[in-house]
């Protein structure tokens, strides 16, 4: 599977902390491409700087664009958890996040 735009992770990155507990950004990449069959040649492969992989690129800006819509919250440098919106938006599995 080719690797998903961060729009296009949003859903999946809602669902894997649907559960409340707080996760590194090691184990959401680690979860969301076990979850999504990212192949390990699609994750090693880097941006055209050459200075950062694609796959952790896309997980980190979903992270991101989430947290700047109370989606997330970050309760430690590197850990992220769902906040009680984004457990709202979840439930409502609206087509388009």
């Amino acid at each position: 599977m080719p690797i998903p735009t961060y729009q296009e992770l949003y859903p999946s990155l809602l669902t894997l902390l649907a559960n409340g507990k707080t996760l590194s950004m090691k184990e959401v990449r680690e979860s969301l491409a076990t979850e999504l069959k990212i192949s390990k040649k699609d994750r090693a492969e880097l941006l055209p700087s050459g200075l950062q992989k694609i796959w952790d690129s896309r997980v980190g800006w979903a992270k991101t664009y989430l947290v700047k819509a109370q989606l997330l919250h970050q309760p430690a440098r590197g850990h992220v958890q769902i906040t009680a919106r984004g457990k709202q938006v979840l439930a409502e599995k609206p087509k388009l996040i």
